[in-house]
Formats: C-alpha cells, sequence, structure tokens
C-alpha cells in the first residue's frame, strides 16, 4: 500500500498555505504601522502649521488694531476736550478741530470692516452730536459748540491766535448739545473701540 503526502482515500487535502491569516495579519500590521505613524505626523504638522498660521495672523490682526487705536484715540480725545472744555482745550483751536475730523472720518471709514460696525455707528453718532455736517459743497462741517460760554471764551482765552473767519464756522447755539450728553457718548464710543479690538 503506498501512502502518498497529503492525500488520504476518499477526501483530498491540499498542503497546508504557510501564508495563513494570522502571517498575512502580522505582514499587514508590520507595513502598516510605519505608514500610519507617517501619516499621522504629517496631519499633526499640517494641523500645527495651520494653528500657527492662525496665531500669526490673530497677532498682526492686535497689533494693526493697537496701531490704530494709538491713531484715533488722541484726535478723539482732542475732540472731547474742545468740546466739553475740559483738559487742553484752550490750546485746540477751530481749525484743529475740522482738520481732526477729516482725519479721523479717512482712517475710521477705510478701516470700519476691520474695526466693526458697533464702533463705527457709535462713532457716527459722537460726530453727528460735534458737527453739523453736509453745509455746501466746499464748505467744512460745521461746529456745534460755542465760542463765548460760561466755561471760557475761545477768542480771548485760549493759547493761539483766533481768526475772525473762525466765527462763521461755529453754528448757531440752538444747535450745540449739552456737555453731559457728548461726555456720555463719548465714553460709549470709547467702550466700543476697545471692544472692537478686543482689550477686556
Amino acid at each position: 500500500m503506498i501512502l502518498l503526502c497529503g492525500i488520504r482515500k476518499g477526501n483530498s487535502t491540499l498542503p497546508e498555505n504557510p501564508w495563513n491569516s494570522l502571517e498575512v495579519a502580522k505582514l499587514a500590521v508590520g507595513i502598516l504601522t510605519p505608514v500610519s505613524v507617517v501619516a499621522l505626523s504629517w496631519l499633526i504638522s499640517r494641523r500645527l502649521k495651520k494653528f500657527e498660521h492662525i496665531q500669526w495672523s490673530n497677532q498682526k490682526l492686535i497689533e494693526k488694531k493697537l496701531s490704530l487705536y494709538d491713531e484715533i484715540s488722541p484726535l478723539l480725545n482732542k475732540l472731547f476736550c474742545f468740546y466739553t472744555w475740559v483738559g487742553y482745550w484752550k490750546e485746540i483751536s477751530p481749525k484743529d478741530v475740522i482738520e481732526s475730523k477729516r482725519s479721523l472720518d479717512k482712517t475710521v471709514n477705510i478701516y470700519r470692516h476691520l474695526l466693526g460696525e458697533e464702533f463705527f455707528n457709535e462713532y457716527q453718532s459722537f460726530i453727528s452730536m460735534l458737527f453739523v455736517t453736509y453745509t455746501g459743497p466746499g464748505h467744512d462741517a460745521g461746529i456745534r459748540s460755542l465760542i463765548k460760554g460760561p466755561d471760557g471764551d475761545r477768542s480771548m482765552n485760549c493759547n493761539y491766535n483766533w481768526e475772525k473767519g473762525w466765527e462763521a464756522v461755529f453754528t448757531d447755539s440752538s444747535e450745540v448739545l449739552p456737555k453731559q450728553k457728548v461726555r456720555a457718548q463719548y465714553f460709549v464710543m470709547m467702550d466700543a473701540f476697545k471692544n472692537s479690538i478686543g482689550i477686556q
């Protein structure tokens, strides 16, 4: 009787495959592990670079907003002092006031979308309290303040030479708002400005 290795009578079997499923799984894990590590490292690196870019962009944005604050806030304070007769109001001429408004309008309108609508709207409210705009083609905005009042006389008590023509720049006294309203709106506007920059 001849016996053949791997063959039984009535039931044939093939020789056992050396690449059984366990060996295949081990090989797959061996190959996939370094590939997964590389892929995960690349993904983490990409996320970190994106995060660093966002941080860099936010830092630049904050720096720009702080630069705008340094540019805008002294001019706003100049108007506040002039109209509420406080601080260094005696040094601020009507010409300074008109030039400050022009500079502020330009900067605030250019950076309106960076500084946000809240600040822009409060700024517009503040300016409308201080000036009568659209006084005619080629004419400066009218200054809604008094030349002479309980707080002093701009034409006599100031540290600059008063020009006669400046009288025409001031509006009628009936259009002048109380200092308390100007002061209140100034602080509302400055809070909005602070919020737009992200200062807590």
